[in-house]
């Protein structure tokens, strides 16, 4: 069996932050070696900073302290990947797919035809086959992010995963909250990359990437405490990145699977990435395989490769409530003041509590541990909640905090029961069990582990 991949020939300097734990998910699932993960880490740094104006800060450790050269990484991959026996059709563009019974034909641009059993498509937020899936869809949701790669910083040792320097902010016509990410850049040790970025809904007047970009020159030189006199700008950095309730994407062809960001399997939190898919390789890799063998290529078998995650949709509460309001009653800082509280619990409850949140993972218990020692240490911010995120999102949202409870349960308890009887199913039968097996385990967060 041949696989076949076609990308375009581009070079990205941006690293790609994540942990070394992510990335040996890479190892485990036979991508690479290790000694190949460590040739593409271009930097190192801990500690890692979350903070919200002045209202304290945390530290911890591992959490994105890794920059990754995409080049160098792509460039180990792809050696992999060819001496195994893929082939590769660089700089060469896919025009029409078609499906038929027995294979799906691929007509490139250059008027090149190929058949395959199966089609991946892993071309983002954006891919085209998306666009025809969803029919046009609005985004509930967008994640604006603009920033620069300099170099002049002196102090350049730590990180920031999450970080807010302001209450809610005019940008153009809107009110956003703003949100800082920064890392040490490899290419020097007074090199660092900063992001600014914000949740919006999808409308009109929500601020264009420009305007955005404007309010980080201005905000970024208090924030790091530099001038940019002082800062030789190597590169300017923005995107937008779309999610959607309705996500992960079942599959809507036979003999296509959606993988990665086009698949809607990140978090309207991270909003998608390198370090959103990693935890799902192992998963991912094991079902593609045994759907290739048993021939299990159609859409409702492909579609349990993207299963519904209780865990996910739980996440758009967060959004929401990251997410300002263009007419409220609550204070301009009710954000900060409600992550720092959220924070401050997670940090009481210990690392089993707040790594996971940090790394993108939401479970039952430490999910329900934190919101009860946020009613009782501060019971008062309840009313501003629910005038923040509304009422019909919190009942949405309480319908998925039961299915995260109901996951945790089916696969603490029922998952032992059934798992041992799976072999002794029928291909077909096996295939489907043990995808839903996966679902409750990963639909719960269930699959990270300290």
């Amino acid at each position: 069996m041949t696989a076949m991949s076609f990308f375009h020939d581009y070079q990205r300097e941006q690293e790609w932050n994540i942990s070394k734990k992510e990335l040996l998910e890479l190892v485990e699932v036979g991508v690479l070696a290790e000694e190949d993960i460590d040739r593409a880490v271009a930097a190192k740094f801990n500690p890692n900073r979350c903070g919200f104006e002045g209202k304290g800060e945390i530290w911890v450790e591992d959490i994105l302290n890794l920059g990754i050269s995409p080049v160098k990484l792509i460039e180990n991959v792809r050696e992999r990947f060819t001496s195994l026996g893929g082939i590769i059709f660089e700089g060469c563009s896919l025009s029409r797919l078609y499906i038929f019974d027995d294979a799906a034909v691929l007509q490139a641009a250059d008027g090149n035809v190929l058949a395959s059993r199966l089609v991946i498509d892993a071309t983002g937020n954006f891919s085209p086959i998306v666009k025809q899936i969803r029919g046009g869809m609005k985004p509930d949701g967008v994640c604006l992010v603009v920033g620069s790669c300099a170099r002049g910083f002196s102090n350049n040792s730590t990180s920031d995963v999450i970080y807010s320097s302001s209450s809610v902010k005019q940008v153009g016509e809107s009110k956003v909250q703003l949100f800082w990410e920064a890392f040490p850049a490899g290419s020097g040790p007074e090199d660092r990359t900063t992001y600014m970025f914000s949740y919006v809904d999808p409308q009109p007047r929500c601020p264009k990437l420009e305007e955005l970009l404007e309010a980080y020159w201005d905000l970024m030189p208090k924030y790091q405490g530099v001038s940019l006199d002082d800062l030789k700008i190597s590169r300017v950095i923005y995107g937008i990145f779309p999610t959607y309730r309705e996500s992960p994407l079942p599959a809507a062809f036979d003999r296509v699977l959606q993988f990665g960001d086009a698949s809607g399997i990140q978090s309207p939190v991270s909003f998608g990435g390198f370090g959103s898919l990693t935890r799902h390789l192992g998963r991912l890799s094991d079902g593609i395989y045994e759907a290739i063998t048993g021939d299990f290529l159609d859409s409702h078998s492909l579609s349990l490769l993207n299963p519904y995650m209780p865990n996910l949709s739980a996440s758009w509460l967060f959004q929401r409530a990251m997410s300002a309001k263009q007419r409220t009653s609550v204070s301009s800082d009710f954000i900060n003041e409600l992550l720092s509280i959220n924070f401050q619990c997670m940090q009481k409850l210990g690392d089993p509590v707040l790594r996971p949140f940090l790394q993108d993972v939401i479970q039952f218990w430490p999910l329900t541990k934190t919101l009860g020692l946020v009613m009782i240490t501060k019971p008062q911010i309840l009313p501003s909640i629910f005038n923040q995120v509304g009422i019909p999102v919190l009942l949405d949202w309480s319908r998925h905090f039961f299915m995260l409870g109901s996951y945790t349960f089916l696969s603490t308890f029922i998952d032992p029961l059934i798992r041992p009887m799976v072999n002794s199913f029928p291909p077909k039968t096996k295939y489907e069990w043990k995808r839903n097996l996966e679902a409750w385990k990963y639909g719960a967060g269930l699959d990270y582990e300290l």
